[in-house]
């Protein structure tokens, strides 16, 4: 355990240099970028570099998308780091010769490279770390990642001032390289993610990023809230560069004061990721968290309409790549997190980059209409289509939280189904496949032999025989006490009588016979549902026999049934209401049209988790949890989870989505660190605040022990795979074995 933490330590130790170096070159690119074309050029070129920047990003992103299926971003990443370092060298040499060429070509290297880069360092950040520890540890990344821009922007400042604006492009040469071998040692570094996941990730066939937009709305959201926001983003940026250059001029003053800008921009940006980003994703989750730069962008537009000028502009732009670089990075990083990995390939560098670059195109496109349409009114029609474009971005957002749970849930399920050709999975089935069989032979060789006539109740040994009503006789054998007489009764194939399930009840508290009694009314359940709710509902009803009867109503696929077994969930005995969940969940896997009201269930739920820790360690059931003693799940209850958690989860399912669920609840009592990071984010993602809140404390105890042995993840996946396959399987065997039980076999 030890060992782990310092690899989790030095793996965010790491991640966050990783983003200093990377910011660092981006922000201090920015600068130079701006201040050598606006010196340069005219800022009326600024629409057309905007287009011929968006062509150039997605032809690198096709580029891209074609070198990721031959290197993994271990490799790929760093090596695009040393390509655009080089590339700085190469200009910096042709500066002299050709000025305005050049400051076309730095404008394009670095509007369409920087976010690539940036993209693929986030890329190898979400695959070390699970969607938990993301969502805690993403702030502090990109918080070093926002100090290291402003350490960047304060040095190309001096570094303008001292030598002039080409001395930056050596400069950042070097942060380009040191990004590239920072980028490496993260990507290299012992992973939180097994290498088997990443490895099956990279030999599975690389999709494609359009064919999975087409087919995955999560994702086109996700590329929608992209395009709207760098669009909204690009039309004030326009206006704002212009009163820029009409304030300060062309030269070293228009690169000091774009530098002071960035560094003032990081300076906020870092005291807004230190003090609020963890606050504000845990309050308000990742969709009001993405919204928020957005936000900024439409309250500064609208100001800036009843406000003109450059004061107004500033604060508008200011504030978008504040809450940009702060809230919204922290939050859209996470949307990724819970995305398979190659599909995550496939598809980040499309949308960080080819959609933000759309973004930048359909901004310039924007602008050169409204300076055609409306010459006199440039900066209001322009700061409109910003609103519009923010009121987009955000509504974008607001739809990603239920794709969010849904891609966290799927992440579950396919990290079970991962080990699905496991060796000791398939042993399994085959074990119990051919216990099956056997028990299926013995039963076609019972039915061949077994006796065509009812037997008789042997009667004293008179000449005068007195004849008994049928169901009298039987009333008679289940009160005698005798327990080959009552087995006799209880195990007949035609199932019981109306006036025999009363007495057949009261026999559920006498133990040797009780299993029979259980099975006995399973079968005639659904006749005489009102009965056995009646019965189970009764307070003066022995408790033996209602922690039992709760059981007889799993085998129900009614929705009366299940409107009694809620009722069931308010009883006073903790073994009655566990097994009433437990029946419940069997109802509705078997009928998926039960109406179960969820605010009632939470309800319960937050009367569970109301009680002190001693209560809630200390609940025991008095006895196994169904007839199938041998259940792999009740085993793992038993033994690793405690059934106050279990019956929890039991009854979490019956109002949120099942498999998923169960899923999580096994993987928090795994020893696989990742698989319990992804089972966290998803409870404290679809689980409603109030129960959160309250059920937190009880998982957060579920953590391995110091002393306990880590094990593989393969072995890990292949238990649960392993267990699932053995419910699935216990109960085929249960139902054969229950109809095979012998008329004078002990219980």
């Amino acid at each position: 355990m030890a060992t782990t933490r310092t690899s989790r330590s030095r793996s965010l130790a790491t991640a966050m240099l990783c983003a200093a170096a990377v910011t660092a070159q981006f922000v201090s690119g920015k600068a130079t970028r701006d201040a050598l074309f606006l010196t340069s050029l005219d800022f009326t070129a600024l629409p057309t570099m905007l287009m011929a920047t968006s062509v150039c990003s997605l032809l690198l992103v096709a580029a891209n998308a074609r070198a990721a299926r031959r290197l993994r971003p271990s490799v790929l990443v760093p090596a695009s780091f040393v390509a655009s370092g080089l590339l700085f060298l190469v200009e910096w040499a042709f500066r002299s010769w050709a000025p305005s060429s050049t400051a076309a070509f730095v404008y394009l290297h670095i509007s369409g490279s920087a976010p690539l880069l940036a993209s693929g360092f986030w890329l190898i950040a979400s695959e070390r770390f699970d969607p938990h520890t993301a969502k805690k540890r993403f702030g502090q990344i990109a918080g070093a990642g926002t100090l290291g821009g402003l350490v960047s922007a304060l040095m190309a400042e001096r570094v303008a001032a001292l030598f002039g604006v080409p001395a930056m492009l050596p400069f950042l040469a070097i942060l380009q390289f040191l990004s590239a071998a920072l980028v490496r040692r993260l990507s290299v570094a012992e992973e939180l993610v097994a290498p088997a996941v990443l490895d099956e990730a990279f030999g599975a066939p690389q999709p494609s990023g359009l064919k999975l937009l087409a087919h995955a709305p999560y994702l086109r959201n996700l590329a929608v809230l992209v395009l709207l926001g760098t669009t909204g983003a690009a039309l004030v940026d326009y206006l704002f560069k212009a009163e820029a250059v009409e304030t300060f001029g062309r030269g070293d003053n228009l690169l000091r004061f774009f530098a002071l800008y960035y560094a003032a921009t990081s300076v906020l940006t870092f005291v807004v990721q230190t003090s609020l980003c963890r606050i504000v994703l845990e309050r308000f989750g990742l969709a009001a968290t993405t919204s928020t730069a957005s936000g900024a962008l439409l309250a500064g537009s609208a100001a800036a309409l009843f406000a003109p000028g450059f004061g107004s502009l500033l604060v508008a732009r200011g504030g978008e790549a504040i809450f940009r670089g702060s809230l919204f990075r922290a939050g859209y990083e996470l949307f990724y997190t819970p995305i398979p990995a190659n599909e995550k390939r496939a598809a980040k560098s499309l949308i960080d980059v080819g959609f933000d670059r759309l973004g930048d195109a359909t901004g310039g496109g924007l602008v050169r209409i409204a300076l055609l349409v409306a010459p006199a009114a440039q900066s209001s029609t322009i700061l409109a289509l910003a609103i519009g474009c923010s009121a987009g971005a955000i509504l974008a957002a607001s739809r990603l939280t239920r794709g969010y749970i849904g891609t966290l849930g799927s992440s579950l399920v396919d990290l079970s189904k991962r080990a699905g050709t496991v060796e000791t999975t398939a042993q399994e089935t085959t074990t119990r496949a051919q216990v099956i069989g056997a028990i299926r032979r013995e039963a076609a060789s019972r039915a061949v032999n077994a006796p065509a006539e009812r037997p008789q109740t042997a009667g004293p040994a008179t000449s005068r025989r007195i004849v008994l009503d049928p169901d009298v006789q039987d009333i008679l054998n289940l009160r005698s006490r005798d327990r080959s007489r009552v087995v006799e009764v209880l195990s007949r194939e035609e199932g019981l009588s109306a006036p025999l399930v009363s007495h057949a009840i009261t026999l559920l508290a006498w133990d040797p016979v009780a299993d029979h009694a259980l099975f006995a009314l399973r079968k005639v359940a659904e006749e005489h549902i009102g009965q056995l709710i009646d019965a189970l509902l009764d307070p003066n009803q022995d408790f033996a026999v209602r922690r039992r009867l709760a059981r007889v109503f799993s085998v129900c696929v009614s929705q009366r049934a299940a409107s009694g077994l809620m009722h069931g969930l308010d009883d006073i005995r903790f073994d009655v209401r566990y097994q009433s969940a437990r029946s419940l969940a069997a109802i509705l896997e078997k009928n998926a049209m039960i109406r179960i009201d969820a605010e009632q269930i939470f309800e319960v739920v937050l009367r569970e988790v109301a009680v002190g820790r001693p209560v809630w360690e200390s609940r025991r059931l008095l006895e196994g949890f169904d007839i199938d003693r041998r259940s792999p799940l009740d085993e793992f209850v038993r033994n690793r989870a405690g059934e106050s958690l279990a019956h929890v989860f039991t009854l979490l399912s019956l109002a949120l989505p099942r498999e998923p669920l169960q899923i999580a609840f096994r993987s928090l009592h795994t020893d696989d660190e990742y698989l319990q990071g992804t089972a966290l984010e998803y409870l404290e993602s679809v689980l409603p605040p109030r129960i959160r809140q309250r059920l937190w404390p009880f998982l957060e105890l579920r953590s391995v022990g110091p002393n306990r042995p880590a094990r593989p993840r393969e072995e890990v996946i292949a238990e649960l795979l392993q267990s699932h396959h053995s419910i699935m399987l216990n109960l085929e065997e249960l139902r054969l074995r229950s109809a095979l039980v012998p008329a004078n076999s002990p219980a």
